[in-house]
C-alpha cells in the first residue's frame, strides 16, 4: 500500500515522499524473483516514475514480472479472524471492492529528522513549512547560513542516486569555502600492521557470492561452494546471498580469525 505517512493532511505530512514507488516496485520485482509462485499487487495513487528509465522498469515491473498495479486508495484492512489474512476495502472505477491477501506491506513516507528544528536552531539555518532544510530552487545545497550546506534527505525526500549527486555538490561547494587552507592539515595514513605469513602453509577462504539472482540465477552456488571445499589449501568456504554488504565482510573478518586463513578468495 502506497502513500502511507504521505499526502496526508491528517498526519500532517501533505507532500509525497517521492520515492516509495520505485522503491516499492524494486522490493515487488525480488520478491517475484526469490518466491515465483507469489502474486504481488501494488495499491496506489499516482506513479512517480519520473527518473532515467524508471518508467521503463514499471512497464517491466507489469509486462514481464506480472505485478498488479491498482490505481487506489485503501479504506480500510482488517484482519479475517479465522485465516488470519488481510481483508482490503477499496474502491476502483467508482464500484468498492473488498480484497483478501496473506500479507500487507506499507510503503511509508519519509519525515523529517527528529532533530532537525534542535539542529537548526544551533546552526542557525531555517527549515520549510514540512520541516526539512530549506533551500533555494537553484541552490538545492545551499542552506539559509552560508557556509551551511546539506545533502540528501535532509533538505527534502529522495533517493541514493540523488543524494550522491548533492552530496558531491556540497562538497565541492564546501572546498570552495576552505581553499585556501587546503594541505594544511594533511597527515600519513597510518595501516594496521601486517601478519607475516611467510613460509606459512597456505590456509584459503573461499567465499562465494549469490549476488541475488545476478549469479544464483545462473550459477549453482552451492555446488561451486562444496567443490572449493576439495581444493588444496582451501581450509574454509561458504557462501553469501550479498557479499558486499557490510554484514558478509564483518562474518569474513570473523571467519578468518576463526580458521585462520591466510588468504582469501572473494567469488563475484
Amino acid at each position: 500500500i502506497q502513500c502511507v505517512g504521505s499526502r496526508d493532511e491528517h498526519c500532517g505530512n501533505e507532500y509525497c515522499s517521492g520515492v516509495c514507488c520505485m522503491y516499492s516496485i524494486k522490493e515487488a520485482i525480488i520478491a517475484k524473483e526469490h518466491g515465483g509462485n507469489i502474486k504481488p499487487s501494488v495499491f496506489y495513487m499516482d506513479m512517480r516514475a519520473f527518473g532515467k528509465q524508471f518508467d521503463e522498469y514499471y512497464n517491466r515491473a507489469k509486462n514481464e514480472y506480472g505485478i498488479r498495479f491498482v490505481r487506489s486508495r485503501i479504506a480500510a484492512v482488517s484482519e479475517d479472524p479465522k485465516t488470519r489474512n488481510l481483508i482490503l476495502k477499496y474502491v476502483e472505477n467508482g464500484e468498492p471492492k473488498e480484497e483478501t491477501f496473506n500479507m500487507v506491506v506499507l510503503a511509508v513516507g519519509l519525515r523529517p529528522a527528529a532533530d532537525a528544528e534542535a539542529l537548526s536552531r544551533v546552526m542557525k539555518f531555517r527549515l520549510n513549512d514540512d520541516g526539512f532544510c530549506q533551500t533555494g530552487v537553484f541552490t538545492p545545497v545551499e542552506t539559509s547560513r552560508p557556509g551551511v550546506f546539506v545533502s540528501g534527505a535532509f533538505s527534502s525526500p529522495k533517493d541514493i542516486p540523488m543524494t550522491v549527486a548533492e552530496a558531491s555538490g556540497a562538497a565541492a561547494k564546501a572546498g570552495t569555502e576552505i581553499a585556501s587552507a587546503r594541505g594544511t592539515l594533511v597527515t600519513k595514513k597510518e595501516y594496521p600492521k601486517e601478519l607475516d605469513v611467510t613460509g606459512q602453509e597456505a590456509r584459503i577462504g573461499v567465499f562465494v557470492c549469490h549476488c541475488g539472482i545476478n549469479i544464483g540465477g545462473v550459477v549453482n552456488v552451492p555446488e561451486v561452494m562444496e567443490y572449493a571445499k576439495t581444493l588444496s589449501g582451501v581450509a574454509y568456504a561458504e557462501q553469501n546471498l550479498y557479499t558486499c554488504s557490510q554484514d558478509a565482510q564483518e562474518r569474513i573478518k570473523e571467519k578468518v580469525k576463526e580458521h585462520k586463513l591466510n588468504r582469501v578468495v572473494v567469488a563475484s
